[in-house]
C-alpha cells in the first residue's frame, strides 16, 4: 500500500512540476523584449514633439503619440559615469560610490546586483551596444558582462570606417544602430532579449571630433562635406539662432566664484559654451546630432515592424543627463539646474491602453525608476538596494497611483574643475532647493557626508513662477517656512542615503 501511495504521490508531483514548467514557459513567452535607448548629454525638450521651437524630429514625434512621456524626469546623477552606474545598479552614487571623483571601480560582486545580470539569470538574452563609460575592477572584462557586448569604453570616435572599405566612414549613430539590429537578428528565438543601446551623441566630445575648429562649420571636415545632415546643405544652417551667450550672462550672478571658479577648468573643458561664436556652432552641431538620433529611432521602429517584433518589444528612451550650453554663462553638466539634471524620457509599451498613449505625465520621475521598470516588465524582483519605482502603472492608468512621490532627492558629487558637493530636493508642487559644499580635506569619501554642516551657498527656486531658474528666492521672507522644511527633508535624504550605503556595503563591498 505504501509503495502504491508513494507512486501516486510521485506521479502527482511530476504532473505538478510539468504544469509549473509549462506555466513558466508560457509566462516567459509573454515577457516583452526590452530595448533601452540611452543618449548622451541630451537635454529634455530637445525633440519637436516635446516643444522645441525649431528642431525637426518627425520619427520621435510619431513614436511619442504612441508612448507615454514623463516630462518631469530627473537624472539621479547629472554627470556621465555615476549616472550610468546608477541606471545599471538602481541606486544613488552615495550608495554605489562609482564616480569620476571616486577611486572605487565596479566590482564583480556589485555587478551581480545589476539589472542585466538579474535579467540574464531570469532567462533574458542580454546585450549592450554603444558607449560604456564605467571603470571596472581588474579581471572583470566587458565581454563578460553581457551575452553580447559590442561597444566602446569611453566616448569613442564620431566616424567609424565601414569594414572592408577604408574610404567610407559612417557616423557613430549609424554604426550603433546597425550593431543593434545585428544583436536583434542573432538573438535566440526561445528567449526574450534586453538590449541597452547607448548612443554616444550629442555629447560634446562628438562636437569636437566632427571638426576640430569650433568656430567653423563642421562641414569643413572633408568627410562630412556631403553628408545629408552634417554637410553644407544640412538642416538649420539657414536659421537665425540666438544662443544664451548672446545675452552676455555672467555665471557669477548665479553661483559665486567662491563656490565654483570657472577659471579652474570648467571654461576650458567647455570653452565652446563660454565663447559666443563657438556657442552658435555648438548649437548647430548638437541639434543636428539630435536630428540624426531621430532618424535612427525611425529606423528602429520600422526595423522592429519588419521583423514582426513591434508587439513584443518595450522601448524605453532616456539620456544620462542634460547639458548647459551657455545658459547662465556656463557650460557642461554636473549641476542641479533643470537644464542639466532633467532628461527626455518616454516609454512605448505595445500593450498599453489607448487612454495613456500620447500622454505627457507630470509626476516626479527618477532615472532610477527606469531600472525598476525594466525589472517589473521582466517579472524580476528588485534587489533591496534598488530604490526606484516602476513606471508601469503610469502607462496603464491615467490617474496618479496612490502614494506616488511628492518630492525627489538630487545630488551631484563631482569635485573636478572646482566642483562642489551638491544636495538638492525638488517637490511635486514646483519648488527646488539646492545646497553647495566645498570639498572637505580627504577628498571624495570625506566630502560625502554633509549632514549637520553649514553649506557654502544655497538656492531656492519657484519653478512655477521661474521655470528658467534665474531668480534665487532664498532671501525672500515669505518662503521662510517652506525653506526650513526643504532644508530638513534634504538633510534627511542625505542621511537616508548613508543608511542605504551601510546596508549596501555589507553585501557588495
Amino acid at each position: 500500500m505504501y509503495s502504491i501511495c508513494r507512486s501516486i504521490r510521485q506521479s502527482l508531483v511530476s504532473l505538478f512540476l510539468a504544469s509549473t514548467v509549462l506555466l513558466s514557459e508560457s509566462a516567459a513567452e509573454e515577457r516583452p523584449n526590452i530595448l533601452f535607448i540611452l543618449t548622451d548629454d541630451q537635454r529634455d525638450n530637445t525633440f519637436s514633439g516635446m516643444g522645441h521651437p525649431w528642431i525637426k524630429t518627425p520619427h520621435v514625434d510619431d513614436l511619442l503619440e504612441k508612448s507615454t512621456r514623463f516630462s518631469n524626469a530627473y537624472i539621479a546623477e547629472p554627470i556621465c559615469r555615476p549616472s550610468r552606474a546608477s541606471l545599471l545598479l538602481g541606486c544613488h552614487e552615495r550608495v554605489h560610490r562609482i564616480g569620476f571623483s571616486s577611486k572605487r571601480k565596479l566590482t564583480r560582486k556589485q555587478w551581480q546586483g545589476s539589472y542585466p545580470v538579474m535579467l540574464k539569470q531570469a532567462g533574458y538574452y542580454t546585450g549592450l551596444v554603444g558607449k560604456w563609460h564605467i571603470d571596472q575592477e581588474k579581471g572583470l572584462e566587458l565581454e563578460d558582462l553581457f551575452d553580447v557586448f559590442d561597444g566602446h569604453n569611453g566616448h569613442g570616435p564620431f566616424l567609424f570606417p565601414v569594414e572592408g572599405d577604408k574610404k567610407k566612414n559612417v557616423t557613430t549613430n549609424r554604426k550603433k544602430t546597425d550593431d543593434a539590429f545585428a544583436f536583434i537578428d542573432n538573438a535566440p528565438n526561445d528567449k526574450p532579449f534586453c538590449l541597452s543601446l547607448c548612443y554616444a551623441t550629442p555629447h560634446s566630445s562628438k562636437f569636437r571630433l566632427m571638426w576640430k575648429q569650433f568656430a567653423e562649420p563642421s562641414f569643413n571636415n572633408p568627410d562630412l562635406a556631403d553628408h545629408p545632415l552634417f554637410g553644407k546643405t544640412g538642416p538649420y544652417r539657414d536659421l537665425e539662432i540666438k544662443t544664451p551667450l548672446d545675452a552676455n550672462p555672467n555665471p557669477y550672478d548665479h553661483i559665486p566664484r567662491s563656490v565654483i571658479d570657472h577659471d579652474k577648468g570648467r571654461n576650458k573643458t567647455y570653452n565652446f559654451c563660454y565663447d559666443t561664436k563657438m556657442c552658435y556652432e555648438l548649437h548647430m552641431r548638437y541639434h543636428q546630432m539630435v536630428t540624426e538620433i531621430d532618424q535612427m529611432m525611425g529606423e528602429i521602429v520600422a526595423g522592429l515592424e519588419k521583423r514582426n517584433l513591434t508587439e513584443k518589444t518595450l522601448i524605453i528612451f532616456g539620456s544620462d543627463h542634460g547639458l548647459l550650453m551657455g545658459d547662465y554663462g556656463m557650460g557642461g553638466k554636473g549641476l542641479l539646474y533643470d537644464l542639466a539634471s532633467k532628461f527626455p524620457c518616454f516609454i512605448f509599451d505595445p500593450k498599453a491602453p489607448e487612454a495613456t498613449r500620447g500622454l505627457s505625465r507630470t509626476e516626479l520621475v527618477s532615472s532610477l525608476d527606469i531600472t525598476s521598470t525594466i525589472l517589473d516588465y521582466a517579472g524580476v524582483e528588485e534587489k533591496p538596494h534598488m530604490v526606484g519605482t516602476s513606471l508601469k502603472p503610469l502607462l496603464y492608468d491615467k490617474t496618479t497611483p496612490e502614494g506616488w512621490r511628492q518630492g525627489l532627492a538630487l545630488e551631484s558629487l563631482y569635485l573636478g574643475r572646482d566642483g562642489p558637493i551638491q544636495d538638492g530636493y525638488v517637490t511635486a508642487d514646483g519648488w527646488k532647493y539646492i545646497r553647495y559644499y566645498k570639498a572637505a580635506k580627504g577628498g571624495y569619501e570625506a566630502s560625502l557626508d554633509t549632514t549637520g554642516k553649514a553649506p557654502a551657498f544655497e538656492q531656492l527656486f519657484d519653478l512655477n513662477a521661474d521655470p528658467g531658474e534665474t531668480k534665487n528666492v532664498i532671501e525672500d521672507k515669505a518662503n521662510a517656512e517652506r525653506l526650513e522644511k526643504l532644508r530638513k527633508v534634504c538633510e534627511d535624504s542625505v542621511g537616508d542615503l548613508f543608511e542605504q550605503f551601510d546596508r549596501y556595503s555589507e553585501e557588495y563591498f
